[in-house]
């Protein structure tokens, strides 16, 4: 499954739970240009792996990636592309993560696409209104969450259970899985 994280505000809330529920179910490559991600790999390179995990930093679009890596997207059973201003024909589910509000160019980049699902980070406190928006309040306890993940160099549960839900929702679909299967996985602790 190759999915685009689309969004110009910090994704980490979403794309962790993501990139755990996915390693679940096979090998996973996250393809970014946050430098965050740097410190899930033991020596803070740019190519890495956590566990099944593989983990690509860099600024080359989802077109040259693969030249970059010297692999392909079929050494994986699920690409994750950290996307901010690009699109790629290939993606299957696309998912934005909306801050406080949009950056310039966002909104043009959305109408590029036909369908996504769209979680709002609620850094500012407010709710977005609109109808299919997943409203997702950011607290101590998630930013907590992130330093500690990234520092152990482990995949925790997201405390947020609005943000477990929704993912579990969404995936479990697409990944052959039951709901209430995925959000197991999502609560669960880490598995090396």
């Amino acid at each position: 499954m190759t999915i685009g994280v689309l969004g110009f505000t910090d994704k980490r809330p979403i794309l962790y739970p993501l990139v755990k529920l996915l390693e679940a179910t096979g090998d996973v490559i996250v393809i970014t240009d946050d430098r965050h991600f740097k410190r899930l790999i033991e020596d803070y390179s740019s190519l890495g792996h956590l566990g099944n995990i593989m983990i690509c930093v860099t600024d080359a679009t989802p077109d040259e990636v693969w030249e970059e890596i010297e692999l392909e997207a079929d050494d994986f059973d699920h690409v994750i592309f950290d996307l901010r201003d690009t699109i790629h024909e290939d993606i299957q589910l696309y998912i934005h993560v909306k801050g406080s509000d949009f950056e310039d160019g966002e909104e043009d980049l959305l109408e590029c696409i036909d369908e996504y699902t769209e979680f709002k980070l609620m850094y500012d406190g407010k709710t977005d209104k609109a109808k299919d928006t997943i409203n997702i309040p950011i607290n101590l306890k998630i930013i907590s969450s992130i330093e500690v993940l990234e520092n152990k160099k482990i995949l925790l549960p997201s405390p947020s259970n609005k943000v477990n839900m929704e993912l579990a929702k969404l995936l479990a679909p697409h990944l052959d899985i039951k709901t209430k299967d995925a959000l197991k996985i999502l609560k669960r602790g880490w598995q090396a």
